[in-house]
């Protein structure tokens, strides 16, 4: 009788058909909400209310009725045993089962985690609050999930109706909004966004429980050449596969991010509170990663190989940021690829003094170019009879504060920080001027320069471009020209860099392998190479004279250069002794102090003036 009154109290409220959501509706037109329905028609309350209200009563139930059994929505009457008594069409399509077998089967066995205890404490809940709304997923018969999102109202009798609307396509676009947010959509790792919360948490666990984490930072060696001349799909390739092994160097509850680009973020949780023991694990686990990077990759194209640099910094959740984290783990991993690459270095307090250092130097080093500090400085070639050939230009810089800068400090900032492009583009342009001028002048025109160009600039879109539009103006003749390439540019990239190599040579203009022998050029490589000349490393000149085997690699040098037909130069020849060892070898070129220091332009054109004539190179 209850529920009649219910259903009399909806009717006199307005016809159910008008009410505003399906879970306002508390019972079926089968079973027993049918005959809850008849009961009351059929009862003497009846007799009291007025004909026309008996007629809207039947309508609004039949209204009801036809609204239930064609909704999406499903519903169930359980009992406090988590049973059914009822269950209407559409949840039995939800679950794809027919609905006398759902009749047989609790709400336990459709679950995704909760267990029929819970569900036995979650229905007393019900009953006595009167209704709660909750999400959960349930299994279909194939073994899939569907969200749902449940309303429930307790009634009489210790029974609950419970409305249920399937919410998976709102739950799965939540999702893709999520990783969208928070994760990188090439690698499927936590992005920068959730790196930072993830770092945050690990803060805040450790304050909270005293145990140490670590923070490492990861970047891969020469990333940036393979992108640029192998395509970026090569590279996405490559970055896919790193992140692959990362995640499987470290434990499920420790992170591994992407911050962007080739740069990868591993964060540990959960390490030894003392210092020294989670400063031996930290290490262990970066030690881990970066032997994974060694293995090769095979990718598309073929086999690849990569490095990472690491910089890694064990913290305690007590006094320190996010951001002092990440600059602190930025700092050593600085450290790791000045030391030489493929390493991994803590972070000590000592190393923020060099990170101002090098930040206060980037700024100059933007400003020198424009306000002309970057002067070219100009070292003699000469032959065997100390004759001078040529001359490379070597760049200086005029610190303001800190004198004259070696290039061996500015060069490699200027290629981290991109500043090498216009600087190398102003390098080849300058040299081009000169050689202009000296074609006007016979005691210069003979000369050659040579010019150091960097693997970041050989490889840059535009710049063979930018070759062509100087040769084209004619002031100058190409072949006097030398552009040294460095022999790890031709190994990492073979094929793109002779492709580029031989449409260089093809506008007259000479090439040079500079510090030949440090790398691991192969003859059949060097064969393919369109150059004319190759340069000994002071390294190989510095063991001379010496015995045969300090003297093997500079004599396998020059016999392959003579074997090819190539040019050789040694380069840091600074004693007789060497000159000698070398020209026994059969080298006859020579760059070094022992001919003369690199200096200004006014004071090499001096020199070769106050020599004597014969003494320059017919």
């Amino acid at each position: 009788m209850r529920f009649a009154l219910l259903l009399l109290l909806a009717v006199f409220g307005g016809t159910l058909a008008s009410l505003t959501y399906l879970q306002d509706l508390w019972w079926d037109a089968s079973g027993l909400w049918k005959a809850a329905a008849a009961a009351l028609l059929t009862s003497g309350l009846v007799g009291a209310i007025v004909i026309p209200w008996e007629r809207r009563l039947r309508l609004g139930a039949r209204r009801a009725v036809q609204a239930i059994d064609s909704s999406n929505d499903g519903y169930w009457v359980l009992d406090a045993e988590g049973r059914f008594v009822e269950v209407n069409d559409a949840y039995c399509r939800m679950v794809d089962l027919p609905r006398e077998q759902v009749m047989r089967m609790k709400i336990a066995d459709f679950e995704a985690v909760a267990t029929q205890d819970r569900i036995r404490a979650q229905i007393q809940r019900i009953l006595k609050a009167g209704n709660e709304r909750f999400e959960t997923r349930h299994r279909r018969r194939d073994g899939h999930w569907i969200d749902l999102e449940i309303t429930v109202t307790a009634v009489d009798h210790g029974l609950l109706v419970a409305f249920l609307r399937d919410v998976s396509q709102r739950k799965a676009a939540e999702e893709r909004i999520n990783r969208l947010a928070f994760y990188d959509a090439l690698t499927g790792l936590p992005n920068r966004r959730l790196l930072r919360e993830r770092i945050d948490r690990a803060l805040l666990v450790s304050a909270r429980n005293g145990a140490r984490g670590a923070l490492l930072f990861i970047d891969l060696d020469n990333f940036k050449a393979l992108n640029d001349t192998r395509g970026h799909a090569l590279g996405d390739e490559l970055l896919v596969q790193v992140a692959q092994r990362l995640s499987q160097c470290v434990r499920s509850t420790d992170t591994v991010a992407r911050q962007g680009g080739d740069e990868f973020v591993v964060v540990l949780e959960a390490l030894n509170a003392d210092a020294q023991v989670a400063l031996t694990e930290a290490g262990r686990v970066a030690e881990k990663c970066r032997v994974a990077l060694e293995k090769p990759f095979e990718l598309s194209c073929g086999e690849f190989h990569v490095s990472g640099s690491f910089g890694a910094v064990v913290f305690q959740g007590k006094g320190q940021s996010t951001g002092e984290l990440e600059q602190r783990a930025d700092t050593a991993m600085y450290q790791a690829k000045q030391a030489g690459r493929n390493r991994i270095v803590f972070f000590e307090p000592s190393m923020l003094e060099n990170l101002a250092r090098r930040t206060g130097l980037e700024a100059d080093l933007r400003e020198a170019l424009p306000l002309g500090a970057i002067v070219p400085f100009f070292q003699a070639q000469v032959d065997v009879r100390g004759r001078v050939l040529g001359a490379e230009v070597l760049l200086r810089w005029s610190h303001p504060q800190r004198g004259w800068v070696s290039p061996m400090e500015f060069i490699p900032l200027a290629e981290e920080t991109g500043l090498i492009m216009p600087l190398g583009a102003w390098v080849i342009e300058g040299a081009c001027t000169q050689l202009a001028r000296w074609r006007e002048d016979p005691d210069f025109r003979h000369l050659m320069l040579s010019v150091n160009v960097s693997p970041l600039q050989f490889v840059q879109p535009g710049f063979v471009e930018h070759l062509q539009g100087l040769v084209a103006s004619g002031r100058f003749d190409p072949a006097r020209l030398q552009l040294e390439l460095t022999e790890g540019l031709v190994i990492r990239n073979l094929d793109e860099v002779i492709n580029r190599m031989h449409t260089v040579r093809s506008l007259g203009i000479a090439l040079s392998m500079d510090d030949f022998g440090t790398g691991q050029s192969s003859l059949g490589n060097l064969r393919r190479l369109p150059i004319q000349c190759l340069k000994i490393d002071k390294s190989f000149v510095d063991v001379l004279p010496g015995g045969p085997g300090e003297e093997a690699i500079a004599s396998s040098i020059v016999m392959m250069a003579q074997a090819l037909g190539l040019d050789v130069i040694a380069e840091g020849v600074e004693t007789q002794a060497q000159r000698t060892a070398l020209t026994s070898l059969g080298c006859h070129k020579f760059q070094g102090y022992l001919f003369g220091r690199p200096v200004p332009l006014d004071a090499f054109e001096a020199s070769l003036r106050e020599a004597h004539r014969p003494a320059l190179a017919a």
